[in-house]
């Protein structure tokens, strides 16, 4: 058994970023409602301009990837869901630091 810590910038499905996304919002971000899914509204949640900052700072921790300014949109951040599916879009592009 292997206790590598794995790549975080290897390929991902996307269940797994969503849960990691989730785990970040849930750890670094939100209090979640325990009804929390992929598809909640993060904006209704809590999420604020302050958060999405935070958020961005914490993608780029863990997945060593900048989003460009025009992703950082409503829609793209409106729930885990949309965020992940730009994430993975995003690192399969190779759009690492």
């Amino acid at each position: 058994m292997s206790n590598a810590t794995p790549d975080p910038k290897s390929p991902k499905t996307l269940a797994a970023l969503e849960a990691e996304l989730a785990d970040i919002i849930r750890e670094r971000l939100l209090d979640l409602p325990a009804a929390f899914d992929p598809g909640t509204n993060l904006y209704e949640a809590g999420l604020d301009s302050m958060g999405i900052m935070q958020l961005l700072l914490a993608i780029e921790d863990r997945f060593g990837i900048l989003l460009p300014e025009a992703d950082v949109s409503r829609k793209n951040f409106c729930n885990v869901t949309n965020l992940s599916a730009l994430l993975r879009e995003r690192l399969q592009n190779g759009c690492h630091d």
